[in-house]
């Protein structure tokens, strides 16, 4: 009787742990505004911003249900073209944000957490133009989310916290950041 009696709470604990927990794919667009060059060197003197064209996310997220919180960490590759002037540049980079989610009300959540970017390659029009050599950039999102069965809805506002540019770079009052919305799609797997 006691082996039965454990074996029903071992099973009903099982079930109970693996229904907080899911998993799925994601994907989105991303409107990416990658800061302001007011210097670019000594010879050339130019004042604006990178105009952006929407860019592409693909990934993988987890997240883990807890009560009316939730944890949900992704991975999500990440392509976004830039302009300035004459100067195109592709970038494709690896995202890692972890979210802190509070659900409001049935469908609706909010979240926030820290951003973990690692950039792949930039490339670009201009042989001599090869400033973003950071690889690692940290900084933060937060946003909103709607779920609707096995499909999620979000939209988020991502803002990097250092710059992508090397600090050995020749530019100065030049704000290079991760500054971007996405509108992203999930399905959920499990």
């Amino acid at each position: 009787m006691r082996f039965f009696l454990f074996s029903l709470i071992c099973l009903l604990l099982s079930q109970l742990t693996f229904s907080q927990f899911e998993y799925g794919i994601k994907g989105g667009l991303n409107f990416d505004s990658a800061g302001k060059i007011t210097k670019l060197n000594d010879d050339v003197i130019s004042n604006g911003s990178f105009k952006s064209e929407s860019g592409l996310n693909i990934g993988v997220y987890a997240q883990v249900n807890l009560l009316l919180f939730y944890l949900r960490p992704e991975l999500q590759y990440t392509n976004v073209k830039r302009y300035f002037e004459e100067l195109d540049v592709t970038s494709s980079r690896i995202e890692l944000p972890v979210s802190l989610g509070y659900k409001l009300l049935g469908p609706i959540s909010v979240f926030t957490g820290p951003t973990l970017f690692y950039n792949l390659s930039n490339k670009t029009n201009a042989d001599s133009f090869d400033i973003i050599k950071n690889k690692l950039n940290f900084g933060y999102h937060m946003g909103l989310r709607l779920n609707l069965g096995n499909i999620g809805l979000d939209f988020r506002y991502e803002k990097g916290g250092s710059s992508m540019i090397a600090e050995t770079a020749n530019l100065e009052n030049t704000d290079l950041r991760v500054n971007q919305i996405v509108l992203g799609l999930s399905f959920k797997i499990n």
